[in-house]
């Protein structure tokens, strides 16, 4: 898995595990909310093996179903775990196609807040007040609208003085976000793939 070091701040991305969506059945990408098989609720589990999560560390997961559901397996057991979700870090393509409107998935759809609100209310959720953001989410924002919106969830993280933080989220979100942060040349065979990972320091 990739790291990068330069910093004090370790921000690890984590991919969701296998998801339905991700398995051979018909129409696969347009399943609305999938949700992990067995398999990928396997995957995330070995994670606890590689990170001793704990306590003081923050976790970031986008408003779907499989990654909240990614976030609980990793921070099971902890009693009171620092867990937010944005759709900062919701899906993203990468790369941005040039109409990208023409590319959603129904796989890559926000869960709704309010139901979020309602059926996980172990989260905290970020930027309640903008629900264009969670109605339309990141997915087709060109990359200059990008930019300045995933910047304010850096700049916040790093307001929270932690030293580890966890955004559990989407391949194409994650090359997205290292991109954002400096990494060049990247492309989707960059992906990390089911449950996979990588830190970058800042």
């Amino acid at each position: 898995m990739m790291e990068r070091a330069c910093g004090t701040l370790d921000i690890i991305f984590i991919r969701h595990g296998q998801g339905v969506h991700n398995t051979d059945i018909s129409d696969r990408l347009n399943t609305e909310n999938p949700r992990l098989t067995e398999k990928g609720r396997e995957q995330v589990a070995k994670l606890r093996s590689i990170f001793s999560f704990n306590q003081e560390d923050v976790y970031i997961s986008s408003p779907t179903i499989r990654t909240i559901e990614t976030t609980n397996i990793i921070t099971y057991g902890l009693k009171s775990a620092k867990k937010y979700v944005t759709p900062l870090v919701g899906p993203r393509m990468f790369p941005i196609p040039s109409n990208p409107e023409a590319f959603v998935l129904k796989c890559d759809i926000n869960y709704p807040l309010g139901m979020i609100v309602t059926d996980h209310p172990d989260f905290i959720v970020l930027d309640k007040d903008q629900p264009e953001l969670w109605n339309a989410g990141i997915n087709t924002l060109t990359e200059s609208a990008f930019a300045p919106n995933g910047m304010r969830l850096i700049s916040w993280i790093k307001t929270l003085r932690a030293k580890r933080v966890f955004i559990i989220t989407h391949d194409g979100t994650i090359t997205n976000y290292r991109s954002l942060l400096g990494e060049d040349g990247l492309t989707r065979s960059d992906f990390l793939g089911e449950a996979g990972w990588c830190k970058v320091k800042i």
